[in-house]
């Protein structure tokens, strides 16, 4: 049953951004669809919030909500989800793990959106190299976060989030080369880098 994907969010990259990630990581064609009017599309969608994943092959359509709900079953469809019960399991930690961090990471991210004060900022900076020992601590000697030869959702989680820290302040990862060495080995995997290439 063959099925096609349109992914619904506003023009930006924020929380669809590792869908489109694991898109470009399966290799698997998808339209990115830009919501521009929002209250009007608002009551079009199942929980009033994007992003929203749309589905459709013989059976019908349907609609997926919730940004970490899209990415797990996207990571069960496209096997990107671990292979076994272990390599699944490890995934899911280092997710969960990364799924912290970035709620922490947001406010400072989206400073200027959210109105974050100061010392939230600078107290995030500073905690920041605990977060990655931590980090640092899951990966171990592995070449991927879920433990197996092959990357995970949780790889894509890790790498868009560590691909936005080097954007906002690339010194903060100089003292952590494996989970540099993991955003280098993850941008690189073709359908990826091809993705970045032509990425707005």
């Amino acid at each position: 049953m063959s099925t096609s994907y349109e992914l619904l969010y506003f023009p930006l990259r924020g929380r669809a951004e590792p869908i489109r990630l694991l898109f470009a990581t399966a290799n698997v064609d998808f339209t990115n669809t830009p919501i521009t009017n929002w209250p009007e599309f608002k009551p079009q969608t199942p929980l009033g919030q994007l992003p929203v994943l749309v589905e459709r092959n013989e059976s019908g359509e349907r609609k997926i909500a919730q940004s970490m709900a899209i990415v797990r079953h996207l990571a069960r469809v496209f096997d990107l989800a671990g292979k076994d019960e272990v390599e699944k399991t490890t995934a899911d930690v280092a997710a969960e793990t990364i799924n912290d961090w970035r709620s922490k990471f947001a406010p400072v991210q989206f400073a200027a959106f959210m109105n974050t004060d100061k010392a939230v900022i600078e107290k995030y900076w500073s905690d920041l190299p605990a977060t990655l020992r931590t980090l640092e601590g899951l990966l171990a000697s592995c070449t991927w976060f879920g433990g197996g030869e092959s990357p995970t959702y949780a790889d894509v989680l890790a790498f868009d989030t560590l691909d936005n820290h080097m954007g906002t302040k690339p010194e903060s990862l100089a003292d952590f080369p494996k989970l540099r060495a993991l955003h280098d080995r993850f941008r690189a995997l073709p359908s990826v880098a091809a993705y970045l290439e032509k990425r707005a």
